[in-house]
């Protein structure tokens, strides 16, 4: 018998014999199969070659249409190398943000500084899977297109299934259209991007360009729009609400929807939390914080620094042209000062307006409220009303509730607030100012109210500055302007810069761009000239009638302010005076042409004409230039350039500019006696001691002559000239201490008189005043240093006292003789002799004017001299 099987026996067939007759065995009959197994196989084998029909026919297709969609695509390349448009921010001198240039607010912050807290808290709200990816999610995409297909028909948006790579894409590359076909172009886009370029690199320019609402571009940009911070010190919750952000901006703003923003904020902390990038314990804490957002501070304005922020721009754009200006992200640090420049814009303001309230008149209402406003709620109507530009900062838009003769009843509301109401009152005392004028002069007294103000009408009041009679003021923006620039002469940066009432209202910058007549503010270097001549302080000179023939035939007949002359007087009483004949006489003898020079080394005019009336202040300058002179002077003639730009940095930190360096020599050496030795860039345009005799004259000018409003109460050495056109047209005062200098102008932007007897010491030095006080406040008092070899000596004219500055080898007195003669205007003169008959000592070369070889000497005209004819020329050159 065969034995038991074993593993892998095949089994034989059965070969038993049959015994003979036996019935052979039946055979199992085949088992057919049924007719659904076999309509169920059809069906598989059908489908299989459907599927594989239609999985060939998706290729073809899906090629067909990625080489479709694939033509035209902009390339990726230039990701690589992109550079997003940054606002350039502009720093004050104390690192205060003060205004920022470009059309989005966007800050540029690179990988390694974006803290992985906010990177994550993005990640997890909108691409888990963004580092695994291949910068298209499959998953995502099929499930955004079986919801969207339920949607046919509604107006709902489209449910998302874009990954941070795709939106990279679809903001720095397509447009924002939501279709078919852009989808397809972003999806490849997204492909192509994954592969050109490292995860962080496209995380980083996500993290850059996302518009964050706010007007806020970037993280960095919506963290300082959200919480005034910056990236680093936000909080979990803080992170989790900016990384709710790009879904809606507008709907998940914590400002405008904060309920909306806090259940956002939650839900992307329990995404955090479920990615393992916070903990349990840290979640739960975040979701119990409060919302607490806090908007930025932001380019908080400072008061009247427009012009300033103008001239910066301008500036910019001429060193790196506007692109780069308005886009490159430019870090820039200036001179000025915000605490100066509010103090020097108040200053101006106050002056102005106390100008207006002497010689302006009332203007007229705002606008008017109607009559139903006025009687159901004037507050709200009020609070409705668009703020003018140019309104000060402590002025309120008031209304003209009810009036009678005697008194006008005024109703306001603080900031805007319909519900904060206040009423006060207007006297007729108190608006006698704003009578009309008469012939330039004020008309009639007023007899009521009503003649200025009817109920209803809206106007600027003053409540904190209770006026006579009332318990306000009744305030305007003026018609007359003004301007003021101070630097430090050192270093030529210049801390403030006003260039009218309000740069809202006109930018037209009156400091830098106003081309006016400086009058006699130019004659320092007129006297400077004759110092460099070698004439002394002291020197007599002719104060009598002066006439020259112009080109045209004419004579020139100018007289003094006073219209009437003193004879001979010492040089320093002419200058601290303004005497305009003595003056022209001195640059009569030392040459028009030398004087024009002076004119231009310093800057004032790029070229003087050489006509008499020009040394007198009868040409056109700009406060900047008359500055920048004057800064030269405090420099004892060394050129200084105005500087408003300290240093512009890159965004990555490389420097672009840097203001000259300026150190000094012997500053810490207690030499205190000697004339600082400057390592500073700046030509040498007039010697120190010419220089020097020249301060010392102009402290004369403050201190006893037409300068005393400008400097009362100051007590420090300070030096300064004023400056009053013809028909009291401009108004200037200049003036310096050793660390400071500070230039005024006031006047009407179309030239007309600002009244009888108003000169630059009476219009502009109580502005100047008053701005000094403050900026000279907790300074040292510092006197002007006398150059080694000078000697100062007291010297007298008349019942006045002073001290004067004299050069090595000069001796008070030796000029007192020049041996004046009568003045023959068309006469020619000899070279300028000192008492011994020598010839002066000068550290110029003197040259003829080119129109008259200069004075002969005169005699003194006798004490009482009689006043000047009536045929005087007073229209050409400076007043006073």
């Amino acid at each position: 018998m065969p034995g038991p099987l074993k593993a892998g026996d095949r089994l034989a067939k059965d070969k038993t014999p049959r015994t003979k007759g036996a019935p052979a065995p039946k055979r199992p009959r085949k088992q057919r199969p049924g007719l659904a197994r076999v309509a169920g196989g059809v069906l598989a084998r059908g489908i299989y070659r459907l599927a594989l029909v239609g999985i060939v026919a998706a290729v073809v297709l899906g090629g067909g249409v990625f080489l479709y969609f694939s033509n035209g695509l902009p390339s990726v390349a230039k990701l690589r190398h992109y550079e997003p448009p940054l606002e350039t921010r502009i720093y004050a001198d104390n690192l205060r943000l003060i205004a920022a240039l470009g059309t989005q607010h966007r800050i540029y912050v690179p990988y390694d500084r974006i803290p992985q807290l906010v990177s994550r808290a993005f990640i997890s709200a909108e691409d888990r899977n963004f580092w695994t990816e291949p910068g298209i999610d499959p998953l995502a995409i099929v499930r955004a297109g079986l919801v969207d297909m339920t949607r046919i028909g509604s107006h709902e948006r489209p449910l998302g299934a874009s990954t941070i790579t795709m939106q990279v894409v679809k903001n720095m590359l397509l447009d924002n259209r939501i279709d078919f076909a852009r989808k397809i172009k972003e999806a490849i886009l997204a492909l192509r991007v994954n592969r050109a370029m490292s995860k962080k690199r496209i995380l980083t320019l996500y993290l850059n360009e996302i518009y964050l609402g706010q007007n806020a571009w970037g993280v960095a940009a919506a963290a300082e729009a959200y919480f005034d911070k910056p990236l680093s010190k936000l909080t979990i919750a803080e992170a989790a609400t900016l990384g709710g952000l790009p879904k809606a901006p507008t709907n998940y703003n914590p400002f405008l929807h904060p309920r909306r923003a806090l259940n956002r904020r939650n839900w992307v902390i329990g995404r955090m939390r479920d990615d393992g990038v916070i903990t349990s314990a840290e979640a739960q804490a975040a979701i119990a914080s409060p919302l607490l957002p806090k908007a930025a501070a932001g380019t908080r304005p400072v008061p009247g620094a427009g012009y300033f922020i103008n001239a910066v721009e301008a500036q910019l754009v001429q060193m790196f042209g506007e692109k780069t200006t308005m886009e490159g992200g430019l870090i820039v640090r200036t001179s000025l000062d915000p605490r100066l420049q509010t103090t020097a814009m108040d200053a101006m303001r106050d002056r102005l307006e106390a100008y207006d309230h002497e010689f302006g008149f009332y203007h007229g209402p705002v606008t008017r409220l109607n009559t139903t406003d006025l009687s159901n709620d004037w507050a709200a109507a009020l609070a409705k009303q668009t703020t003018p530009a140019g309104l000060r900062r402590r002025w309120r838009l008031g209304v003209v509730v009810s009036e009678t003769p005697a008194v006008a009843h005024i109703g306001w509301i603080t900031a805007d607030n319909a519900a904060a109401t206040h009423t006060g009152t207007l006297t007729l005392a108190a608006l006698q100012w704003g009578r009309p004028l008469v012939n330039g002069h004020p008309g009639p007294l007023l007899r009521s109210v009503g003649q200025m103000l009817k109920p209803g009408d809206v106007i600027m009041i003053d409540p904190h500055k209770p006026a006579k009679g009332g318990t306000v003021s009744l305030e305007q923006i003026p018609v007359v302007e003004g301007s003021m620039l101070s630097m430090d002469p050192e270093t030529g940066r210049v801390s403030i810069m006003v260039g009218g009432w309000s740069n809202r209202m006109s930018p037209y910058n009156r400091a830098t761009q106003a081309h006016r007549q400086p009058g006699s503010s130019v004659k320092p270097f007129d006297y400077l000239t004759a110092m460099q001549a070698g004439i002394q302080p002291d020197a007599t000179i002719l104060d009598a009638p002066f006439t020259q023939r112009l080109a045209d035939g004419q004579l020139y007949r100018p007289g003094n302010y006073e219209m009437s002359f003193l004879g001979p007087v010492p040089v320093f009483y002419a200058i601290e005076q303004s005497l305009n004949l003595a003056t022209l006489h001195l640059v009569r003898r030392v040459g028009l042409a030398n004087v024009a020079a002076n004119f231009e080394k310093f800057r004032i005019v790029h070229h003087m004409p050489l006509i008499y009336p020009a040394a007198i202040g009868a040409l056109d300058t700009t406060l900047w230039r008359m500055v920048r002179g004057y800064a030269a002077l405090d420099e004892y003639g060394r050129q200084v350039e105005p500087s408003l730009i300290d240093s512009v940095t890159a965004p990555d930190g490389h420097i672009l500019y840097q203001a000259p360096d300026q150190s000094c020599a012997n500053c810490m050496d207690g030499s205190a006696s000697q004339l600082p030795v400057l390592n500073r860039p700046g030509a040498r345009l007039a010697n120190p001691d010419s220089v020097y005799q020249v301060i010392m004259m102009m402290r004369n000018v403050v201190e006893h002559g037409t300068g005393v409003p400008a400097v009362a109460g100051l007590n420090r050495p300070i030096a300064g000239k004023t400056g009053t056109t013809n028909n009291f047209n401009d108004a200037w005062f200049l003036g310096f201490v050793p660390q400071m200098v500070t230039g005024c102008w006031i006047g009407y932007d179309t030239p007309r008189d600002l009244g009888p007897n108003q000169t630059g010491g009476n219009v502009c030095g109580p502005a100047w005043n008053q701005f000094m006080k403050v900026a000279l406040k907790g300074q040292p008092v510092i006197d002007f240093p006398t150059p080694p070899g000078m000697t100062l000596a007291r010297v007298s004219f008349g019942s006045q006292t002073v001290t004067e500055a004299f050069k090595p080898g000069q001796v008070p007195g030796s000029q007192s003789n020049l041996g004046l003669v009568a003045d023959n205007p068309l006469g020619l003169g000899g070279p300028l002799a000192n008492s011994a008959g020598q010839s002066a000592q000068h550290d110029f070369n003197p040259a003829a004017d080119g129109s008259t070889a200069g004075a002969n000497a005169a005699t003194p005209a006798p004490a009482g001299a009689p006043a000047a004819p009536a045929s005087v020329d007073k229209s050409l050159g400076g007043l006073y």
